[in-house]
């Protein structure tokens, strides 16, 4: 019967695989060859006349099918520790011997299953350290402020972006961490947080907090204060208008102005506050990326600039696309879903851009709940040979999409239910805790890295 089965599951992939591998050579970026464009010595995106493509440094098509958490402490854990350390030779981890055959080891695997990237969730300083040396394309992180949801972030990091001293620190991250790297060739994008808490929905789900509801508390010496208040004078005929929504008793909005904590961090308490904060935001989100990326120009003329990656399963992305599409070189989003649902989201966000650009899936997975391993992030498939269909499918069917550029895949290396921070959610990778890959899993990556410019061709 397992015979079978598995017959069947190659069989499915024939099928579908369609043409030739690859369509010819690859550069040493992955790109295919007997696609050229103009050589910029950086990774760009450009459109043909027909679909968005990455185009590598050297000029040719590029597709980016890559994978995240490529945590080189992934492979030092408790429960794995003692067998990475025999199988590379080494005394400890971390120790020249264990950089030397991680690093050996990750290369092999990357090869041999076509993936050509790494993801911004990638700690592997062997692979992308130093600047300029790096050995494999990768997404670069740029994060003026710690907005990332997994941080919850506190009340104290929704600066008020309007100000001077929210510039000061765009240079000092920029000068920190954009510009050692501003000509290295194997950088695909710089990203700047993992899926940011923008919304009130957001702050609730995620037990935090928004720049409206921060800034608004402010008093008169905050610029941003007077954004808001210039905007809700423009909303209400009064402030008696305001009161009345509000529950306040403001005599005045120079009043308003100068009040500082006088509402609460709390859900909005009615539909017209919640109206007021999504207008708000929009102005705090647009002055967000606008500074962040002033500062990264500043000192990397070079690279593309993908902006947050946006959370797709939360209003998020719906929410302040329109507004972070004006700054971005490429839509970055997660998104853990199911197939169906990724086709029609997709397809709503492409409506909601304001600017023409591609789009670039930055995050997600279908995965096999195991014992060790109960409640893996992303939709939950029955067998890893229906994982791989999955798989499979969403990259095929994705790449149909003209402005569809490229899938970093959620992870690298199973993690377990025991290690810190896993407890309640893990990370199902392509390979066991000791490096054997999920054979099924195996076949269909490999599919689709021979096929993956066929796929965009057609």
């Amino acid at each position: 019967m397992f015979l079978k089965s598995l017959a069947s599951f190659f069989a499915v992939l024939n099928l579908r695989a369609g043409s030739s591998a690859m369509m010819g050579p690859i550069d040493r970026y992955g790109g295919l060859k007997s696609m050229r464009f103009k050589a910029s010595s950086f990774f760009r995106t450009e459109w043909d006349g027909d679909r968005w493509w990455f185009v590598t440094p050297e000029g040719h098509a590029f597709i980016s099918f890559g994978v995240n958490h490529y945590h080189a402490s992934w492979w030092a854990q408790d429960h794995n520790r003692a067998y990475w350390v025999k199988r590379f030779q080494a005394k400890r981890p971390f120790d020249a011997q264990w950089n030397e055959g991680f690093k050996k080891v990750a290369l092999g695997d990357l090869r041999r299953l076509g993936i050509n990237s790494l993801g911004i969730h990638t700690d592997a300083p062997m692979l992308t350290e130093p600047p300029g040396r790096a050995l494999f394309p990768y997404v670069a992180e740029y994060s003026p402020l710690k907005l990332s949801h997994y941080l919850k972030p506190k009340k104290e990091l929704y600066l008020d972006v309007f100000s001077h001293a929210f510039r000061v620190i765009c240079d000092n991250e920029a000068k920190k961490s954009v510009l050692p790297y501003a000509n290295d060739p194997m950088i695909l994008g710089f990203c700047m947080a993992d899926c940011p808490i923008f919304t009130d929905d957001e702050a609730e789900w995620f037990g935090s907090t928004t720049w409206p509801r921060q800034i608004r508390n402010l008093g008169e010496d905050a610029p941003g204060k007077k954004v808001y208040v210039d905007l809700l004078a423009k909303t209400y005929p009064s402030i008696e208008a305001f009161n009345r929504v509000y529950r306040t008793r403001f005599q005045s909005w120079d009043e308003l102005f100068g009040a500082k904590n006088w509402r609460e961090d709390v859900y909005p308490k009615s539909p017209e506050e919640k109206a007021d904060n999504e207008r708000f935001l929009l102005l705090c989100v647009d002055e967000y990326y606008k500074r962040a990326k002033e500062a990264f120009r500043k000192y990397n003329p070079n690279h593309l600039f993908f902006g947050d990656k946006i959370n797709g399963n939360t209003n998020g992305m719906d929410s302040v696309l329109a507004v972070t599409s004006r700054y971005t070189d490429c839509v970055n989003f997660q998104y853990y879903a199911e197939l169906d649902a990724h086709k029609k989201s997709m397809d709503r966000w492409s409506r909601l851009k304001t600017v023409d650009q591609p789009i670039l899936n930055g995050d997600s997975a279908f995965t096999v709940p195991t014992e060790t391993m109960p409640n893996p992030f992303g939709p939950h498939c029955k067998s890893q040979g229906e994982r791989a269909r999955m798989t499979l499918q969403y990259m095929q069917d994705s790449l149909l999409r003209k402005d569809f550029v490229g899938w970093h895949m959620c992870g690298i290396i199973d993690t377990i239910k025991t290690m810190p921070s896993k407890e309640y959610n893990q990370h199902q990778g392509l390979m066991t805790i000791k490096g054997d890959f999920y054979s099924e899993m195996e076949a269909a990556l490999k599919r689709i890295s021979e096929n993956l410019y066929a796929y965009a061709s057609r």
